[in-house]
This record gives C-alpha cells, sequence and structure tokens, in this order.
C-alpha cells in the first residue's frame, strides 16, 4: 500500500518503464485512479498532453472555402482565428491564398498558379496511425477501475478535391485578375434590340417578363417566370422556336411561373410569350418595343461539364461563376455571385458589374 500523499520518482521511473514488481505496479496503478495530481505528472513525463493536442488538431474539420477568403480577407470571426491559432495546414493556405490575391493585383495581365488545396489524405493517413499508436500504448494512466478507455474515433475521411482542369483555371484567373467576366459569343443571338417581335403593334404597355430572356439555360426544361398581372385570372405561355413555329404552350396556369412537362431541344434559339387573361381582356409580354424574350439550351457536353465542376468544386463561387457566364447562362452566374458575396463582396461586386454590362450590350455586328 502507498503510504505518502503522492508517487515518489523512483515510483514514476519504474511505472514508465514497467520495472515493478506486480505489487508495487498494482498499488502505483491503484492511486493513479485516484489522485489526478499523480496522473497529470505522469502524463506530461510521457509527453502524452503533447500528442492528444496534436492528434486533437488533426482530427478536427479544417476550413472550407468560404471560411477560408473570409481568413484571407481579415472579416473571419472569433471560432475561425482560434481554429487558425491551432491547425498549420489552414494557416498556410490563408497564406496561400492571400499571397495568389497579391499576385494577381501586382501582375493582372498574368496567368498565375491558383493556389490548390493540400494533399489531406496525407494528413489523414497520420491520424490514423497516430490513433492507432496512442491505442496501443494503452493510455494507462488516464484509465480508472471499472471505467472502459475512451475510444479514440477517426475522423471521417474527406474525399480530396478534383484538379480544376488548366482551361478552366486560366479562365477564372483572367476574371479575378480583370474583374471582368468575358462576353459568351452564343449571346450575340440572345440578347435583342428593341424592336418587333410576334404580336401586332400597337398593343398597350404590357407587363414584363423575367426568365429565361438573353440567356442560355442549363436544364432542357427551364422555368418560365414573369411578372404577376393585377386581376390577371390565368396565364398561357408559348415557346417558338427560330422559325416563328410554336414548339410548347402551356395549359392555364395562375401563377407566375411555368415548368414544361416535355424537355426543348439543346442548341436551339427560342424565345417565348406569357399572355394573362383579365376579365374579357388579354395582354400579351413582351410585345414592341421590349426586346423578344429568347434563351439557348446549352449542349449536353457543356452541361455535363457545368455539373462536373460543381460536384467537385460545390464551394469555389468564383469558377463556378465564370463557367456559366462564359457559356452564356447568365441568370446561374448571378445566383453564383451572389453566393461569393458572402465570403468575398468586393470580388462579387466587381463581376456582378461586369455582369451587368454584359446584360445590357448591344448585339455585336
Amino acid at each position: 500500500m502507498i503510504e505518502a500523499a503522492h508517487l515518489t520518482e523512483q515510483q514514476f521511473s519504474g511505472f514508465r518503464h514497467r520495472t515493478l514488481e506486480p505489487a508495487d505496479l498494482l498499488a502505483v496503478d491503484r492511486h493513479l485512479a485516484v489522485c489526478a495530481g499523480c496522473r497529470d505528472r505522469l502524463a506530461s513525463q510521457s509527453g502524452a498532453f503533447t500528442e492528444t493536442s496534436a492528434l486533437r488538431t488533426l482530427l478536427s474539420e479544417h476550413l472550407d472555402y468560404d471560411q477560408t477568403v473570409a481568413a484571407a480577407h481579415g472579416s473571419a470571426g472569433a471560432a475561425i482565428q482560434q481554429h487558425l491559432a491551432e491547425c498549420a495546414m489552414c494557416r498556410d493556405e490563408v497564406e496561400d491564398l492571400r499571397q495568389f490575391r497579391s499576385e494577381l493585383a501586382a501582375a493582372p495581365g498574368k496567368v498565375i498558379a491558383m493556389p490548390s488545396p493540400k494533399p489531406r489524405w496525407r494528413i489523414l493517413a497520420f491520424v490514423a496511425i497516430a490513433a492507432g499508436l496512442l491505442l496501443a500504448a494503452g493510455l494507462t494512466v488516464f484509465r480508472q477501475p471499472g471505467t472502459p478507455v475512451a475510444q479514440v474515433r477517426p475522423a471521417a475521411v474527406q474525399p480530396v478535391e478534383a484538379a480544376i482542369p488548366p482551361d478552366q483555371l486560366a479562365a477564372v484567373q483572367l476574371a479575378l485578375s480583370t474583374h471582368r467576366l468575358e462576353r459568351a459569343p452564343v449571346l450575340d443571338g440572345l440578347i435583342t434590340k428593341r424592336g418587333v417581335l410576334l404580336g401586332a403593334p400597337g398593343e398597350p404597355k404590357s407587363f414584363a417578363v423575367r426568365a429565361p430572356v438573353g440567356t442560355t439555360v442549363l436544364n432542357s426544361r427551364p422555368v418560365f417566370r414573369w411578372e404577376s398581372v393585377p386581376g390577371a385570372s390565368k396565364y398561357v405561355v408559348a415557346v417558338f422556336d427560330d422559325h416563328f413555329q410554336k414548339v410548347a404552350e402551356s395549359p392555364a396556369v395562375t401563377a407566375a411561373e411555368w415548368t414544361p412537362e416535355q424537355p426543348v431541344a439543346r442548341g436551339r434559339i427560342y424565345n417565348w410569350q406569357v399572355t394573362a387573361y383579365i376579365g374579357t381582356r388579354t395582354l400579351r409580354s413582351p410585345v414592341p418595343p421590349a426586346p423578344e424574350a429568347r434563351f439557348q439550351v446549352v449542349s449536353a457536353d457543356t452541361a455535363a461539364q457545368i455539373e462536373t465542376a460543381r460536384r467537385d468544386h460545390a464551394g469555389n463561387h468564383p469558377l463556378l461563376a465564370v463557367l456559366l457566364a462564359n457559356a452564356g447562362a447568365l441568370d446561374e452566374s448571378a445566383l453564383e455571385l451572389d453566393a461569393l458575396a458572402a465570403s468575398d463582396p468586393a470580388t462579387a461586386q466587381s463581376l456582378r458589374q461586369s455582369l451587368q454590362a454584359i446584360r445590357h450590350s448591344a448585339p455585336r455586328p
């Protein structure tokens, strides 16, 4: 039985090196079960605090794209700052992004390699090994009689982010360095001037159509939206191809939107009108002098490339905004810029202004 209030240095040494006699080992083990001071001293001498602290950092969740951007801009919250203080890998990623933005500002016309995420699979592999070693060691110092040893649960392995294709990477670098989105050539046939449309001239001022207008869409069953008309009891949408042949028509709907049941062909230009029924009167939109409501469904290859980018880089809003704008999908590009504004409002604002300029630009001759 141990008479002293705490273990002696000789007992600590014998316990660490496993040289105690069985009876002495049992006595020391019983003392450690009830004496927090001796447990802490033994853990400190064995380096367990340092190892478990490092392991806890490795097992914690790392910053996502938006949090990394916020940290690079100096707008991160206290929780993110605390994580950066403990996680060298996330600090490196924040510093890489800061360096990338500095290089863009210093050389706006130069193609600069965008920082890529660190290979976290190696870190996670190390975590698994470290956890196994700590469990193998037994961590006897923390065990109390009758209490099972706490099990260390390895972190869920996150998939490695796919590399961004070189052409997509160059496109997003150009947009970030020039603060401008490129005008897609397909928009030349979709953004029209104010002029004559299908309807007869002289109709009264009508209501506005919302979308899709002057843009491409990814979905071959696009959602048609328009402004509600006070007093309207129903609406009917008609879709025409570039030969003015009707290819789709809605039933009478009461909401200010409609999704066709059947897809329209990809790669063809369409225009559409909606008719509002107000008692015995009808109003159509758009009508002259408003421009035609034209749209096009992107090709299957383009849609697949963008969907792949959305799956592999869901949080990379600058990349997705650029890819969508380059495909002419202005409405969907604007949604990505809205999401980007939460973490990088300055970049989102400059690219949004560029997008608005594209919308209001005249067709190229």
